[in-house]
């Protein structure tokens, strides 16, 4: 089906034409008809991406009266980036007539947005519940001519907690009809539409959307402890990837970004931390591609709506599947290919199949790209570089002058090797003794602890194999993960890539390297950090339970635990005895459990409305 099939006006088909459209999405061409045909409250059930916007903006524009200087529709979106998001498509879609549009949202100053709505008088305001009831509130518009009340993600709100604040916005509008859209229908949602719709219409999209062509499943298995590096050695062998990175935590969007930026790959996180400015900033650089990945959690990542991303990337899989088929609707749009990667570790092999299920599409299990290969490729973008630099270059720069008089003695051998020394050292340097990072599905893999395999071989201190551990005296209150990792790979001329497994505790920090840097590393000892001095040593053997074995116990997610520290300078005093107070007491008796109690539920679901296939 086109658009023009849609009895649709010509000014809506112009703006169409304008933005390169020639066909509707399903829920659009289900939606269309029936809010252009009929006066109804409606329901649209889809996923994120599939053209909900488009769906309900067109019909609206033709019921709206272009002389009226009353508000006339409310639309309703989760985030403020969604909020401005969906000004901005109606904006396009009404390019050819003149609709007033207004978005208000929190984090920004409301006296800006009380004068424009005195100003423009707008016809459709887009707006989060919280400051569309700020605004009600202080009595800047008056909703008694409003028809229209329109939720966007109604599922979305209701997991940020806005729901009670949606119904009173709906409860202030007398006279009005209502469109729903959301992803999923929790009861909370089926409870509103009892009490607040009026024999609404359906239109259900299936999940086929998920399963597109467009997007190639993949996911590859590797340890926890080995998820950056085989993150960087993806983006290194793939180059110009322009992703949206998924993390569970804003903690780990955070440390993520930190690495990744001191490997050399431009990032940038988004997270609840950050003001409206800060994150207008950064999606401002993410759309004009001065940075190629955006690292941010589920919640951050509400509203976006970037349509060229290459990749999505999920850096461990999301803790609810569902979630999992909101991120990866993010690629392949705009009949473009796009690859949705999961970097998992072996735990996290049984969700695979489930999501499987649930999406009805095969995920690929893939490895890594072999190091020489992914060496091949930065030698290559590495040699085109250079090679456009010699072309673009002249004589006639003084300077060149000088520096070709200074090196004309050398010979032709020499100047090739001091050449590639200097393109090929730092690109290449982390590769030198990399090994393959995927493991099998089956493989145990217990955070940073070592394998059976590998425990004879590990240092008496705890390191994994063929590294040194080093403790330094500073810990959360003065340094971080990203400041121990620029510390050290500057002053001991390492690469980022090279530094093993770090802990930040409260006081103090652990940090391995390769055993042949071990030198390097003590003669950082009271180097300035801050205006205060360095002291760095090898972290010593455990007393309590021998060796590695202990070392990797207490290192389980990445470092001695908090709790108990199997070092004396960890725990900042004596070992305890194993014939201590408590040990001699005996088992300690636990309380009884209370017994689980089972809601009961009530399986029967009442009629709300009529289902059109």
């Amino acid at each position: 089906m086109l658009f023009t099939e849609l009895n649709l006006k010509s000014s809506s088909l112009e703006a169409i034409n304008f933005m390169g459209f020639e066909s509707p999405t399903e829920i659009q061409e289900k939606s269309i008809p029936i809010l252009l045909e009929k006066d109804v409250d409606f329901i649209g059930q889809a996923q994120t991406g599939t053209g909900k916007t488009a769906a309900f903006t067109l019909p609206l524009l033709e019921k709206l009266d272009l002389d009226s200087r009353y508000i006339q529709a409310v639309v309703i979106a989760p985030t403020r980036e969604l909020a401005n998001q969906i000004c901005v498509e109606i904006d396009k879609l009404s390019k050819f007539e003149p609709v007033r549009t207004l978005a208000v949202y929190g984090g920004v100053p409301i006296s800006g947005q009380l004068r424009n709505l005195k100003l423009d008088r707008p016809q459709v305001i887009v707006g989060t519940p919280g400051r569309l009831l700020d605004v009600m509130g202080r009595g800047a518009f008056d909703l008694q001519k409003c028809k229209y009340v329109i939720l966007d993600e109604a599922d979305e709100m209701l997991d940020m907690g806005f729901f009670e604040d949606v119904q009173e916005i709906i409860a202030q509008v007398p006279e009005k009809k209502i469109w729903m859209f959301s992803a999923t229908m929790p009861k909370p949602i089926l409870n509103m539409i009892n009490k607040h719709f009026c024999d609404p219409e359906l239109v259900k999209v299936t999940k086929q959307i998920l399963t597109s062509d467009s997007i190639d499943q993949q996911f590859c298995i590797v340890k926890r402890r080995d998820q950056v590096e085989a993150l960087c050695r993806y983006l290194d062998y793939k180059q110009n990837v322009y992703a949206i990175v998924f993390c569970r935590t804003k903690v780990g969007t955070k440390e993520l970004t930190d690495e990744l930026n001191m490997r050399g790959f431009p990032s940038d996180a988004l997270h609840g931390d950050m003001s409206q400015e800060q994150r207008d900033l950064t999606m401002k650089k993410f759309k004009a591609k001065k940075i190629n990945l955006l690292i941010c959690t589920d919640v951050a990542a509400r509203g976006i709506d970037v349509t060229d991303l290459t990749h999505v990337i999920n850096y461990g899989l999301p803790q609810d599947n569902e979630a999992y088929v909101h991120r990866i609707g993010r690629t392949g749009r705009g009949g473009s290919k796009g690859v949705a990667l999961s970097i998992i570790e072996p735990s996290e092999m049984r969700r695979v199949s489930q999501i499987e299920r649930i999406t009805k599409a095969k995920i690929e299990k893939v490895v890594l790209p072999e190091v020489s290969k992914i060496v091949e490729v930065l030698m290559d973008k590495s040699t085109k570089e250079f090679e456009t630099l010699v072309e673009n270059m002249t004589d006639e720069d003084a300077q060149f002058s000088a520096f070709k008089e200074h090196f004309e003695a050398k010979s032709k051998d020499e100047l090739l090797k001091g050449l590639y020394s200097f393109i090929f050292s730092q690109s290449l340097k982390r590769y030198k003794n990399a090994i393959s990072l995927d493991v099998d599905a089956n493989t145990r893999d217990r955070a940073d602890r070592p394998e059976r395999g590998e425990r004879g071989a590990a240092t008496p201190n705890g390191a994994q194999a063929g590294y040194q551990r080093f403790h330094v005296n500073f810990g959360k209150d003065k340094m971080n993960t990203a400041d121990l990792i620029r510390f050290v790979s500057r002053k001991a001329s390492l690469s980022g890539s090279e530094i093993g497994k770090i802990s930040i505790m409260n006081d103090f920090s652990f940090f391995e390297v390769p055993v042949a840097y071990e030198e390097k590393i003590l003669s950082l000892n009271g180097q300035d950090w801050k205006g205060e001095s360095i002291s760095l040593q090898v972290a010593k053997a455990s007393r309590s339970s021998g060796g590695a074995r202990s070392g990797a116990r207490n290192n389980r997610n990445g470092g001695a635990s908090p709790r108990r520290s199997s070092t004396r300078e960890e725990r900042g005093g004596r070992s305890r005895s194993a014939a201590s107070p408590r040990s001699a007491a005996g088992k300690t008796e636990r309380a009884p459990r209370p017994e689980r109690r089972t809601p009961s539920s009530d399986d029967s679901k009442q009629k709300i409305f009529r289902r059109r296939s």
